[in-house]
C-alpha cells in the first residue's frame, strides 16, 4: 500500500467535488436533507474560494494506492474548513496525519495563535483528541456544531 501527503492542485477538483460529497452523503451528519445540501454547496465555495486564492490556504489530500483517501482544507491559514475521510478508511490515522501536517504548514504562514474549526457532531471527539478545545463563536452553527481551536 502506497500512501503519501501532497499538496492538492488544480485538476483535482473535479475528483474532490466527487469525493467529499461521497463522504458527506455517507456519513449523515444530518437526517434533514435540506441541511446536508447547506453543507454540500458550504464545501464546494470553499472549494471554489481555494481555486481563486490557493496562495492564502494549506490544501492537502492524502494519497492511498493512487486515490484520494483523505482531504484537509486551512482558509488563510487558520481556519480549518474541511476535513473529510474515506469512511470506510476511518480510525486509521488518516485524519489526524492530515491535520498535523496542515498544522504544521500553517504555523508558518499565520500570526493568528491558534486555528480554528467548527467541528460536525461526529467530530468533536476527534479533534479533542489531537488537542482541540473549545472556543466561542459568534456564528449561528449548524445544530450539534461546536467551535474549536488549536493553539499553535
Amino acid at each position: 500500500m502506497i500512501t503519501a501527503i501532497q499538496t492538492v492542485e488544480p485538476q483535482d477538483i473535479p475528483e474532490l467535488r466527487s469525493f467529499m460529497e461521497r463522504v458527506m452523503r455517507s456519513e449523515r451528519v444530518f437526517d434533514d436533507l435540506s441541511l446536508q445540501a447547506e453543507l454540500v454547496h458550504n464545501v464546494n465555495q470553499n472549494l471554489d474560494w481555494w481555486s481563486m486564492n490557493s496562495d492564502e490556504c494549506c490544501h492537502l489530500k492524502f494519497i492511498q494506492d493512487g486515490q484520494i483517501a483523505g482531504v484537509v482544507l486551512v482558509k488563510n491559514f487558520w481556519n480549518l474548513c474541511s476535513l473529510f475521510v474515506a469512511p470506510e478508511l476511518h480510525r486509521q490515522g488518516i485524519g489526524r496525519q492530515l491535520v498535523v501536517a496542515a498544522i504544521q504548514h500553517c504555523r508558518n504562514f499565520t500570526d493568528r495563535s491558534s486555528i480554528r474549526l467548527n467541528a460536525a457532531p461526529n467530530a468533536v471527539v476527534f479533534y479533542e483528541a489531537i488537542g482541540f478545545l473549545p472556543a466561542s463563536s459568534t456564528r449561528i452553527l449548524p445544530p450539534g456544531f461546536k467551535p474549536m481551536e488549536f493553539h499553535l
